[in-house]
């Protein structure tokens, strides 16, 4: 990935991902109490755990596109192996850690607990991404993005 690579669908849909978020977010505020809020709330933590397992995969689909390079241009400093171990263990991590939040805690822990593992795969993404040449774009739109599901789910959260 450079930062060449257009950004038109990257955005669009990065910040259409918002919207479940947050209108979840407003719909269990609105109906706060009731079966309905918390059937919203419940949806808004399965789009997370869905959300969180897309950010996972994305090094898992990076560490596969590398290794069929001849001359991988990923390595920032670490051996092909190395790299492929990071990425393919972190690519699992954090749909393990929601899937353990959600299997074993009551909605509203658990949307708390998404929204830390939203906050860790930001900072984890961060340290990875930021040495690879070409992710600027990204994690910039990662920024954005990490704030407003964060809000959306803490949000969420307050009112389960």
């Amino acid at each position: 990935m450079t930062d060449k690579t257009p950004s038109r669908w990257m955005d669009i849909l990065g910040y259409a991902g918002l919207i479940p978020f947050w209108g979840l977010a407003v719909l269990t505020a609105i109906h706060h109490g009731t079966e309905a809020g918390a059937d919203y709330a419940h949806i808004n933590l399965l789009y997370a755990l869905c959300i969180v397992s897309f950010l996972g995969a994305v090094h898992w689909g990076l560490a596969l596109t590398q290794s069929n390079l001849q001359h991988p241009t990923y390595l920032a400093g670490l051996t092909p192996a190395e790299f492929e171990t990071r990425s393919f263990v972190w690519g699992v991590t954090p749909s393990l850690l929601a899937w353990i939040a959600a299997a074993f805690s009551p909605t509203e822990a658990t949307l708390w607990v998404l929204t830390g593992i939203l906050a860790l795969v930001w900072l984890v993404d961060q340290a990875m991404l930021k040495p690879l040449k070409g992710f600027t774009r990204y994690l910039r739109l990662r920024n954005h993005l990490t704030i407003g599901a964060t809000l959306g789910l803490a949000l969420t959260a307050w009112f389960a």
